[in-house]
């Protein structure tokens, strides 16, 4: 049996200028008398942004879920610099690959994606972008392997 969990998603040709998955978002139950750790899960879209440090959520989805946030951080993107409220979620991966208790940032604009998966996420796995035959496949495996990928090296 493997000790790893991967994935591997096919990306549509109409939006080969970016990576955007499903997932799932997994937010704590807003009633009280639940317990802490209840997660109800809500199907989303996440756009794997290699370029962003930390993962984020968008505000709409905030808003809809009325997430409570637990503190504030600064965020800095190539255009500005602005204070953003955090949350903790937990992500599921398609794998069903689990990254709990992401502290997240929000985010606003018309996107067509509801979360931003970081390199806080993908540090915890490996990841492959592949091309073959014209056709861009993401591969993601976690935790990661004991050896790199190298594509430098041959195989004899």
């Amino acid at each position: 049996m493997a000790n790893f969990t991967a994935f591997t998603y096919r990306i549509p040709d109409d939006h080969r200028h970016s990576i955007v998955i499903p997932i799932e978002i997994r937010v704590p139950v807003p009633l009280n008398g639940y317990p802490q750790e209840k997660r109800i899960p809500l199907i989303a879209k996440a756009l794997i942004d290699t370029g962003a440090s930390r993962s984020a959520i968008r505000d709409t989805f905030v808003n809809a879920t009325k997430l409570t946030s637990y503190g504030r951080r600064t965020i800095r993107t190539a255009k500005d610099e602005y204070i953003s409220l955090v949350y903790s979620v937990d992500i599921m991966f398609p794998n069903r690959m689990l990254a709990k208790n992401i502290r997240v940032s929000e985010f606003s604009g018309n996107h067509e994606f509801d979360f931003i998966i970081g390199m806080d996420i993908l540090r915890m796995t490996d990841m492959a972008i592949t091309n073959a035959g014209n056709i861009t496949v993401l591969s993601l495996r976690a935790p990661s392997a004991v050896k790199h990928i190298d594509f430098t090296k041959h195989e004899e």
